[in-house]
């Protein structure tokens, strides 16, 4: 994953030379130095404090929108595409402290731009009834699922958990429906 990062930011025109890490990538230390990366590890219980604060930003806002979700209770999948979610909309609008007043971190490395009109048509957790392929017979056209995130695309598709499967899917054509009643007391 390193190579593949690494590549995305020599794309762009940078060049990693360093990579802050803990322990844990101590391993990776000789592959990195090939790649004209240096290591640099912390110590044992010390933290690289940039990333220590990103990783609380992230959880905070994480916590922020799943209290507000209309479910009791959410599968797994949904929780990773929460974290997703947020870490996208994130690197999409200018960093105070950032390299750049003017453009958004995925702007500068993935030359990703964000449309209104495109990208924030659904929030996270909103039903929708996705359109699939079908053919003339009597077979469902559509499918129940929660909208999770855009997928960044300058098409302006979304991932989407489906409810039938519980698996994750990225369309660019749905309807926007209210809520179902799924919570029922017994």
């Amino acid at each position: 994953h390193f190579t593949t990062i690494i590549k995305v930011y020599q794309l762009r025109g940078f060049r990693v030379t360093l990579l802050l890490a803990d322990n844990q990538f101590a391993s990776l230390s000789t592959d990195l130095a090939t790649l004209g990366v240096a290591t640099n590890i912390v110590s044992r219980d010390e933290h690289v404090p940039d990333i220590e604060r990103y990783i609380r930003t992230i959880k905070d806002r994480v916590r922020s929108q799943y209290s507000v979700l209309p479910f009791n209770h959410i599968p797994p999948l949904l929780l990773t595409e929460l974290v997703y979610a947020q870490v996208f909309w994130r690197n999409m609008f200018v960093a105070p402290d950032g390299i750049s007043t003017t453009m958004s971190p995925s702007e500068i490395i993935l030359n990703r731009k964000i449309d209104y009109n495109k990208h924030c048509q659904l929030e996270f957790g909103d039903y929708v009834q996705t359109h699939e392929e079908h053919d003339n017979s009597l077979a469902p056209r559509t499918v129940g699922a929660i909208a999770t995130r855009p997928t960044g695309n300058i098409q302006g598709g979304y991932y989407f958990i489906r409810l039938d499967t519980g698996r994750r899917i990225s369309r660019r054509r749905w309807t926007s429906l209210p809520m179902p009643d799924l919570i029922t007391d017994q």
